[in-house]
């Protein structure tokens, strides 16, 4: 006897036995047993999924001589001729060979006539959906009423491309993927009546790589059994049978580039393409296993994960420590390699720098984990910068006994602060220094802040209009800008002008701000930008966030959480992002992130709805320090080479290096 393909050898025969369908063979088993048969049937769904195998079991159970309840007894004269395909009465056409209206006409004409031997005739019209416009038009009528003695089973992938008018005369039976369990347990029960060895590991890789077809499942299965040798078959013999990269290989691969260890990333990938596998395979199969972390974060017990075996618990391990948005940004980044390979001319080194960018990838792990890195990134900035100033416009100098020249203390991390009132906020914080004199060890603690009392001397209202403005106490170190000098006019020339009415000051805007209005368009192009050049980390780290101030010199976003600010305020990321303003706008800007509904937040919407600046008549020189503050200014070039070796001046000049620097009295 010729040998039978698996799949053909255990074709499904009663209701019973027809694999994950129960919701199909149910209710069709019921209809047979009550004599209740529709003249149409349409039978849709995916590939391999007992489309025809349920059409034959209802030919032969409607015709069956010995029926037993619904199921047919495959034991009679009808029911061995509908099985071995030469019953006179039942007709299996194939549509997309079929599919002229000719055809459809000698269908008609044969439908006329009565059943050689069974009681019905039975036409089953196989892909149907391939039936062109004018045979679909020919059947319309056929179908719709035929003779007593007449019924159609249609079968097709793509109900979708089937006239409405057709699908309106049909009963419909959607046929489901068959589950990964009911494929394992039922390639398990035919190894065991066929007599071959298969392990259960075995069987869930097969039933997996299956997608939901048991036609495709026993396909896999008669391959790989072929190839054993009469071995039982094992996980490894069908990695091995089928082309597939190992799962030990594939975590091996992901453990690399999780821990950004790019060589020895490429040197997994090197390996896995000398043992004869496509660029595009193993990449494909590293997505399913990021889809597999994702599912085994969400859905630890979920059925597919078991072709994982022993190394699930490392799976799941590996998915407790990565976070949704990091997976996702892995998934999108492999999707694109993915798509630039299939227009790539080299596809190997495409799939290698893909490799290298999820390497090079910055995602948050777990948001404990991130807290932790927060923590003791800010214990180091607490260590190497003192507390910061209550505001950048009150200068707070500080006596350091050991150096002879002294910075102003720094901000452990910079924040949108906004300037008071009488003071415009294009004027420039100053830097004092301090010349002290040799001090005890008690006097090495920071200075107190200057008191309200203190800075009330300085904070009188600008000279009138036609009051000439007395020059400087001491000559500028370097001109102005005209911008400098209009925001200089709100700062005191001297303490014996009177001050101004007592009326509240409306906050103005730059005239150089970019309105509010065009902010999401902006915000939108800058993410638009972050994408384009797979900047990935940015990207999810300012997809909720808005833009909410931009212009002068800086740029204002508001982000919804604590650690998405502090990401955004890290070096590497202001850089970029400053990038992004200049290649969007065509403007310098200095992004900084500050927390939604926070007072920053709300000072810097404030003054974006601020009304603009009305422009200033002439031009007033910049002022010079108070007499009596007990600080005067100092050029640069007078101070001693020790004292710009010191490193908190260093620090405050990188910040604000052209800032001014004054020397106590």
């Amino acid at each position: 006897m010729a040998y039978l393909a698996l799949y053909r050898k255990w074709r499904p025969q009663t209701f019973t036995e027809v694999v994950g369908q129960k919701h199909i063979s149910l209710p069709l088993s019921r209809a047979v047993e009550e004599d209740r048969l529709a003249h149409a049937y349409l039978f849709s769904g995916p590939r391999g999924t007992g489309k025809t195998s349920m059409a034959k079991i209802l030919a032969k159970a409607v015709n069956c001589e010995h029926r037993n309840g619904a199921d047919p007894c495959n034991a009679c004269r009808t029911c061995r001729e509908i099985t071995s395909g030469a019953s006179l009465d039942v007709y299996e056409i194939d549509a997309a060979s079929n599919r002229g209206i000719e055809e459809i006409r000698a269908l008609k004409e044969s439908v006329r006539s009565l059943p050689t031997v069974c009681r019905k005739k039975v036409y089953i019209i196989d892909e149907v959906h391939m039936l062109t416009k004018e045979a679909f038009n020919a059947l319309l009528k056929t179908l719709e009423e035929p003779p007593q003695h007449v019924l159609f089973i249609l079968a097709t992938t793509e109900p979708e491309k089937i006239p409405l008018t057709i699908l309106s005369r049909c009963q419909r039976y959607e046929f489901r993927r068959i589950s990964t369990e009911d494929i394992r347990n039922h390639l398990l029960y035919i190894a065991e009546q066929s007599g071959f060895g298969l392990t259960e590991e075995a069987a869930d890789l097969i039933a997996v790589r299956a997608e939901g077809g048991l036609r495709d499942a026993l396909s896999l299965l008669d391959q790989c059994s072929g190839a054993a040798g009469g071995k039982p078959l094992t996980a490894a013999m069908v990695y091995e049978l089928l082309g597939l990269t190992g799962k030990d290989r594939i975590l091996s691969l992901a453990g690399h580039i999780l821990r950004r260890e790019s060589g020895e990333a490429l040197r997994d990938f090197s390996e896995i393409l000398a043992d004869g596998k496509e660029p595009s395979a193993v990449l494909t199969e590293l997505l399913a296993h990021f889809r597999d972390v994702m599912i085994a974060k969400i859905q630890p017990d979920a059925p597919e994960l078991s072709i994982y075996g022993a190394q699930k618990q490392d799976l799941l391990q590996e998915a407790g420590s990565l976070s949704e948005p990091f997976l996702d940004a892995l998934f999108a980044s492999l999707h694109d390699s993915l798509s630039d390979m299939k227009r790539s001319a080299a596809p190997r080194m495409t799939a290698e720098m893909g490799l290298l960018r999820l390497c090079r990838l910055r995602g948050s792990r777990t948001l404990e984990g991130l807290l932790d890195r927060i923590e003791a990134l800010e214990r180091q900035l607490q260590q190497g910068i003192p507390a910061a100033m209550p505001a950048p416009a009150a200068a707070v100098p500080v006596s350091r006994p050991a150096s002879s020249m002294a910075a102003p203390v720094m901000p452990a991390a910079p924040a949108f602060t906004a300037p008071p009132a009488d003071r415009p906020a294009a004027r420039k914080p100053a830097a004092p220094v301090s010349i002290p004199s040799p001090a005890p060890a008690s006097a090495a603690a920071p200075a107190a802040a200057v008191t309200p009392a203190e800075e009330a001397p300085r904070r009188t209202a600008p000279p009138a209009a036609d009051t000439p403005v007395p020059p400087p106490a001491q000559p500028a170190r370097r001109k102005r800008t005209s911008s400098a000098s209009a925001s200089a006019a709100a700062m005191p020339a001297s303490p014996a002008v009177p001050a101004a009415p007592s009326a509240p000051t409306a906050q103005t805007a730059p005239a150089d701000l970019i309105p509010p209005a065009e902010y999401p368009a902006l915000w939108k192009k800058i993410l638009s930008h972050f994408m384009a050049i797979h900047r990935i980390d940015i990207y999810t780290c300012f997809s909720k966030s808005t833009l909410v101030y931009a212009g002068g010199a800086r740029a204002v976003i508001a982000a919804p959480q604590p650690f998405i600010v502090q990401a955004c305020n890290t070096e590497a990321f202001q850089k970029i992002t400053a990038e992004a303003f200049q290649k969007c706008t065509g403007r310098a800007l200095v992004p900084h992130t500050v927390l939604k509904g926070s007072p920053d937040d709300l000072r810097a919407r404030e003054e974006a709805s601020a009304p603009p600046a009305a422009p200033s008549a002439q031009p007033v020189p910049a002022p010079a320090a108070s007499p009596d503050d007990g600080y005067t200014a100092v050029d640069r070039s007078e101070l001693p080479p020790e004292a710009l070796k010191d490193p908190l001046l260093a620090a405050a000049l990188k910040i604000a290096p052209d800032c001014d620097i004054y020397k106590k009295k």
